[in-house]
């Protein structure tokens, strides 16, 4: 019973995190690229994204592992 709801919790704070990221990452893909000064570094919106997923894909895996494993 314990274990249903540390894996509970522990998902809902996972999704809590992730959606803000994605939203980030998404806001950044969807942002026009501008020329920033020489010392501003500037990532790829499409990188961002794509590993940003890929993170939320990773860990929806791994809950799906822990949820089969429970009792």
């Amino acid at each position: 019973m314990i274990a249903w709801l540390i894996f509970w919790l522990a998902a809902i704070v996972a999704i809590g995190g992730q959606i803000p990221l994605i939203l980030a990452a998404w806001r950044l893909y969807r942002q026009p690229f501008q020329q920033a000064p020489a010392n501003v570094p500037r990532s790829d919106g499409r990188a961002d994204l794509g590993w940003t997923i890929l993170t939320a894909l990773a860990t929806l895996a791994l809950f799906g592992a822990a949820y089969l494993a429970l009792p």
